[in-house]
Parts: structure tokens; C-alpha cells; sequence
């Protein structure tokens, strides 16, 4: 891993290892391949075996290994102490791989060793994320007229979910996701009035409220790859009217 910079989004503190440089070494980081997996398998009682139940992807277990070697160890234990140190949010963790992918995600320090010394500081870190996914740490974004059919690209391995932002005038407004079937629909929108449909926080909301009235269907989002995307009006739309997807790429592992 070129580069990981871990900051507290509380407080904006942060702390930067960059690749064995900078008196920073990363020894060891695991948990980047493959989230963990809640199996159900029941026994059967009375013959051999067992039968399987159910599985889910459950959340990212990480954990990083290294020493601070710098001139100033003691300056810089006690500022990855600061930036670690737990107040009730997820910290916003940012790498970049050796093949240049820039890749971000949230999660919360659950273990944290460092025994104090004279000599380099060791330190043993282990981390939780809810989501099993990382994310581009840049953001996309596609821009449709009433009745546009675009094709939007998520470039990643696996599913994201995008943010719809609808400006109005319109009425019956339709948006589909036709590589896979799935679609929303929205109803009337005056001048100016904005509807927002957030798909990772199932959230809706109209002029900044929350207004799940205006809305019907799925929260759908992008497959890898390719997906045609309808922007569909019935009526009442006007030079105004239109639609923002604002997206990320995501990954299962590096």
C-alpha cells in the first residue's frame, strides 16, 4: 500500500503513512481481500452432516502493523494516537493502492497496542467498517434532460449506489435502470422543486424534508460495468427540468 491516511472527521486531525518514508513503516495490513461472511449451518440430529441455512455479507474486519521510526517518534505517536483515539463517529480512511487505485472508506478503531518505548514505537491497530465496500475517493457524476436514455459506467467490481437529484417542472417522472429492470418513479415537481433519492440511506426528500409520499418503486443501483439509464417525463417538463446521478466506484478488494 503506497499511502494511508486516516483522519477524524470530528475533529479533521489526520495521520499520514506513506510507503516506509516519512518515518512511517507499514509492516502488515489484512482484511483487504474479503469481508466477513455470517454462515448459518444447522446440524441435523440424529445422521451425519449438517445442513446450510443461510450466509451474509456482514461487515470489513482490517487490522495494520508497523512502527514509527521518524526523529520525532514521541510527536508523531501522540498524533496517530489523536487522530485514533475513539469520540463516537467513523473515521474516514483513505489508501492508495500500488497499482494507483485512490480508494476510500468509513470505520471505527476497535483495538489499539502501542507500547510505550524508548526506542521505535510499535503499533498494532484493528479496525471495523460496515460496509464491505471501497469506494473511489473521486466523485462522478452524469447530467440528463427530460427524456435523456445515458449510459452510466460504474467502473468498479461491485453494485454502488448513487444519489438521483430531480429538478422540476414535471410530471410523471420515471427513472429506470433498464440494464437491470429496476426503476423509481416521482411525482409532480413544480419550477424550481428539487427531489433527492439517496439509494445507500433509502432516503427521500423534497426542498430538503423528507417526503417518502412522492415516491414509488425501487432504490436501485449501478451494476459494474455498463448501465443504460432512462430519464423518463410524462409531462410538464421544460428546458429546466432535469436530472444529476451523482456516484462512486466500489470495489469488494484490492
Amino acid at each position: 500500500m503506497k499511502q494511508l491516511k486516516i483522519t477524524d472527521k470530528d475533529t479533521s486531525k489526520s495521520f499520514t503513512f506513506f510507503d516506509n518514508s516519512n518515518g512511517t513503516i507499514l509492516q502488515s495490513f489484512n482484511g483487504f481481500e474479503y469481508p466477513e461472511v455470517l454462515c448459518s449451518i444447522e446440524d441435523v440430529s440424529g445422521v451425519g452432516g449438517a445442513n446450510y441455512v443461510t450466509s451474509k455479507f456482514g461487515r470489513r474486519r482490517m487490522s495494520f502493523q508497523g512502527d514509527l521510526v521518524g526523529s520525532n517518534k514521541f510527536l508523531q505517536r501522540r498524533e496517530l494516537l489523536s487522530a485514533l483515539r475513539q469520540r463516537g463517529k467513523m473515521k474516514l480512511f483513505q489508501i492508495t493502492t500500488y497499482d494507483n487505485l485512490e480508494l476510500e472508506f468509513e470505520a471505527e478503531i476497535v483495538r489499539l497496542t502501542m507500547p510505550y518505548t524508548h526506542q521505535i514505537h510499535s503499533f498494532l491497530f484493528e479496525i471495523q467498517a460496515p460496509d464491505w465496500r471501497f469506494y473511489s475517493q473521486d466523485d462522478y457524476d452524469e447530467i440528463f434532460n427530460a427524456n435523456d436514455e445515458l449510459t452510466v459506467t460504474n467502473s468498479g467490481t461491485e453494485l454502488t449506489q448513487p444519489v438521483f437529484s430531480i429538478v422540476g417542472p414535471a410530471v410523471g417522472v420515471e427513472v429506470g435502470n433498464i440494464s437491470t429492470g429496476e426503476s423509481f418513479q416521482i411525482d409532480s415537481l413544480a419550477d424550481g422543486e428539487i427531489a433527492v433519492v439517496d439509494v445507500l440511506e433509502r432516503v427521500v426528500t423534497l426542498g430538503g424534508e423528507r417526503e417518502f409520499s412522492i415516491f414509488t418503486g425501487d432504490f436501485f443501483g449501478l451494476q459494474p460495468g455498463k448501465n443504460i439509464i432512462e430519464f423518463s417525463v410524462a409531462s410538464g417538463d421544460s428546458p429546466n427540468t432535469q436530472m444529476r446521478v451523482d456516484y462512486k466506484f466500489a470495489y469488494l478488494g484490492i
